[in-house]
């Protein structure tokens, strides 16, 4: 290939090397990450919920387990609100992000929980789980939660755990 044929792809090569978004920068992503993590620590803790609800996009879905989706950065406060008035009172909570993966506006997290609580009529329920977030690089460049779910690792209660309560 003669010179004067490979400047022009090389050109077109660069121009379109250029036009790519910047790939995210991880480290920031995962610092956000963290501390959403420590304010949702919080609020399930002492009830400190709009530290938590900032980090949620205004279009927002929750999906908790056994509950219809939440839509909304509204609904998803109204909902942690109802919860910390519900009687039932978290005593510990730890969050482990195990994986994060970004790549242009768009990053996800997958994590565990361990959780300690009283609930009513329950006493004591300690549960261990599972959770991915999707997260959304917004306009001013912030990262807010755009998804997210979660599930408990602990079986459901079966027969015999049904059968031992009737006797």
């Amino acid at each position: 290939m003669k010179l004067r044929q490979f400047i022009p792809l090389l050109f077109i090569v660069l121009l379109l090397a250029s036009c790519a978004p910047p790939a995210p920068d991880v480290n920031a992503v995962r610092k956000t990450i963290d501390e959403f993590n420590a304010a949702t620590t919080d609020a399930m803790l002492n009830g400190t919920i709009e530290k938590a609800a900032a980090f949620y996009a205004e279009d927002a879905i929750s999906m908790p387990p056994n509950e219809s989706p939440i839509k909304g950065k509204k609904a998803i406060t109204d909902w942690m609100t109802a919860m910390s008035k519900s009687g039932v009172r978290i005593t510990a909570v730890k969050f482990t992000t195990d994986n994060v993966e970004a790549g242009g506006k768009v990053a996800y997290e997958t994590g565990s929980y361990e959780m300690s609580m009283e609930i009513p009529g329950m006493g004591k329920v300690d549960d261990t789980g599972n959770y991915v977030s999707i997260w959304k690089q917004q306009q001013d460049g912030s990262w807010k939660v755009q998804a997210e779910t979660w599930n408990s690792r602990k079986p459901l209660p079966g027969p015999e755990a049904s059968n031992d309560k009737k006797k």
